[in-house]
């Protein structure tokens, strides 16, 4: 089930959740003040905000009635695409389906709006996400570069699944 963002209330709710999940699954591959520098650059409380106030829509992943996650994405109907900007589950729950049920509510989101294809980016160190959106038909179209905020520049690698 999926709850939208939208209070002020949410916002902080996600904030919380997305440092949690960031700080737990990136620890690995920023530095401490690099991963601060990301969080604050793309989900800061102004950083959502300005996202949701571009046309993104972010949702919580809820299950047994607990926030597990949440997932964000706009739809640009110029480029015929559904860009999936944010999957983040907190770790005690990955690999266990979730994952793949907000592709799927994607996936007929496109098929319901007539959109043919879902975009995203990862970085590249984030191997096992890569090998996940593989495994789900994504095709691995190389490196981009992509401002994150707080003057953060990275190289991420840009996937995309025609639907």
């Amino acid at each position: 089930m999926y709850e939208k963002v939208e209070s002020d209330e949410d916002i902080n709710a996600l904030v919380s959740l997305a440092h949690e999940i960031w700080s737990d699954h990136f620890t690995s591959m920023f530095d401490s003040k690099t991963l601060t520098q990301v969080i604050e650059g793309v989900q800061s409380k102004k950083a959502i905000l300005s996202q949701i106030e571009g046309g993104y829509h972010y949702f919580f992943i809820i299950l047994h009635n607990k926030r597990i996650g949440y997932f964000a994405y706009k739809i640009d109907q110029s480029e015929n695409e559904l860009f999936l900007s944010k999957l983040y589950i907190c770790s005690n729950q990955r690999g266990k389906g979730a994952g793949r049920k907000v592709l799927n509510h994607l996936e007929n989101l496109c098929l319901d709006a007539g959109i043919g294809k879902i975009a995203l980016t990862v970085y590249p160190k984030n191997t096992d996400s890569i090998s996940i959106y593989e495994k789900w038909g994504f095709s691995n179209l190389g490196l981009i570069q992509r401002q994150l905020g707080n003057g953060l520049v990275f190289d991420d690698v840009k996937m995309e699944k025609s639907i």
